[in-house]
């Protein structure tokens, strides 16, 4: 897709931006990995278009900063002033904008390799794995923030501390999420790097779970030797391929043969509890994290490593872990009345599933758990219908809703899979339980409703699920 000329690509995107007033058009503006680096484009002076199908708050804010946004993908979008073209993942090879942007040979290049350019710009620090990014990545530049490194990040999710998924900052550090999905994160190599976790995902996008691992494996190796890699120690996927490093490697968790150890972890109904040595000595003792579970450990203990290896002052993270209550759409709690508390939260991966519920079960150990499932990617389900099965033994009754297509999705994934063979892995694997079909949120509501007393009510998907709880405010 990428147009072939005598200058490498990077070499265009260092002209471009060393160009005062170049015209950068961003196709999938709204998207959370494009919205952040146009609103950093705008303040740095550039100028800014772009084309998204649904307007937002977020577009809103990028119009009143100067950009010009077209609520349509069109190839009258594209004039010959533009410098160069930047296109979000999703995008596909047959948009109006991308042919027209050939016609008149303007550089097109993936969303990956121009923040891989930006980055040059800074002292970056990368957050990779497939679980934990956009937390960590928040975690991170928050301490950052707190420390007084004023850093840049472009994020994955809202990061409700600072009301955006990104923040420009003038200091020396970004923050940036690296997603493995199209081998996006080689571009995309830190100065420092952490990797939360590796487990078999976006089979949509790599043949195996060998293959994927292979992707894993050239970002490690990707490093600089003057560079760092801080990685979960207790992840045997991340053992496998953290041996093709040829910098300095720093290992983290609960098995004391870790470099910076987790130990005196402690849960309670409102926070989880940790200390974290590093050679045999305290870094930081009794952190108390109002967000619940194990994996948030990691994350919050990653972020305390960054500080320690910056040399910044590692007891900023107590006021982090004062006032996080996590990312947008991770175990996102609000009470809708005085029987019913909602959790909302983007997983979809059962492990992730899994891990919210476990969760809910140390935040709200006595209540009736309903499960509001929205199915995404038939690829995605079709590959882990047994796992999805089992991950919903700590709920009391589940609602499944019609399964919703996405990126990587062929024909014959969605011939082959439908929502009752969800509700049966259900049924199969996570015992005897209630499982309802609802095929729209109306439906989802009257479920609810048949059930009485105290609830927690969790909405799971990556799609729009998210809407039931106010549909549950206005009807209640």
């Amino acid at each position: 897709m990428i147009l072939i000329m005598m200058k490498s690509i990077k070499e265009i995107i260092e002209d471009v931006l060393n160009k005062k007033g170049s015209h950068i058009h961003f196709i999938g503006i709204g998207g959370k990995g494009l919205n952040g680096i146009a609103r950093y484009c705008l303040e740095k002076g550039y100028k800014v278009s772009g084309s998204d199908q649904n307007r937002s708050l977020e577009l809103i804010d990028l119009e009143k900063m100067g950009a010009n946004i077209f609520y349509n993908h069109r190839k009258n979008n594209i004039t010959q002033k533009v410098d160069l073209i930047v296109f979000s993942s999703v995008i596909e090879n047959d948009n109006q904008e991308i042919q027209k942007a050939k016609d008149l040979e303007i550089p097109i290049v993936k969303r990956s390799l121009f923040l891989g350019e930006l980055m040059k710009n800074f002292q970056s620090i990368s957050i990779a794995g497939s679980h934990g990014k956009s937390t960590t990545t928040a975690l991170v530049g928050l301490a950052l923030k707190e420390a007084g490194a004023d850093p840049t990040i472009f994020g994955g999710a809202l990061i409700k501390e600072i009301d955006s998924y990104s923040r420009n900052g003038n200091g020396a550090n970004c923050v940036v999420e690296a997603c493995e999905y199209d081998r996006s994160f080689h571009n995309l190599i830190g100065d420092i790097s952490i990797i939360t976790a590796v487990e078999k995902s976006h089979l949509e996008y790599y043949l195996d779970e060998k293959e994927m691992l292979g992707a894993f494996a050239k970002f490690v190796a990707l490093h600089k030797k003057d560079g760092m890699i801080i990685y979960n120690g207790d992840d045997m996927n991340i053992r496998k391929v953290i041996g093709n490093a040829k910098c300095p490697i720093f290992s983290f968790g609960f098995n004391v043969c870790n470099d910076y150890v987790i130990k005196n972890i402690y849960y309670k109904t409102d926070s989880t509890c940790f200390d974290l040595y590093y050679e045999r000595k305290p870094v930081v003792k009794d952190v108390c994290i109002k967000v619940p579970g194990f994996y948030n450990v990691y994350n919050f203990a990653s972020a305390v490593i960054t500080l320690h290896k910056l040399g910044l002052n590692v007891e900023s993270i107590r006021k982090v872990a004062k006032d996080f209550n996590g990312v947008g759409r991770r175990f996102e709690v609000s009470e809708a009345d005085d029987q019913t508390v909602f959790v909302d939260d983007f997983c979809h991966h059962p492990t992730q599933v899994k891990n919210l519920f476990k969760g809910i079960k140390q935040f709200f150990p006595d209540k009736k758990v309903i499960a509001i499932f929205q199915p995404r990617q038939y690829h995605l389900i079709k590959t882990f219908l047994k796992e999805y099965g089992e991950s919903f033994k700590e709920a009391d009754t589940v609602v499944v809703t019609p399964i919703l297509p996405a990126l990587g999705d062929t024909e014959s994934d969605k011939n082959s899979l439908e929502t009752s063979d969800i509700i049966n892995a259900i049924k199969r694997y996570s015992g005897k339980k209630k499982v309802f079909f609802a095929k729209d949120f109306k439906q989802v509501l009257e479920n609810i409703y048949k059930i009485k007393g105290k609830r927690i009510i969790t909405t799971i998907g990556a799609g729009d699920i998210y809407k039931v709880k106010d549909m549950y405010v206005k009807t209640s």
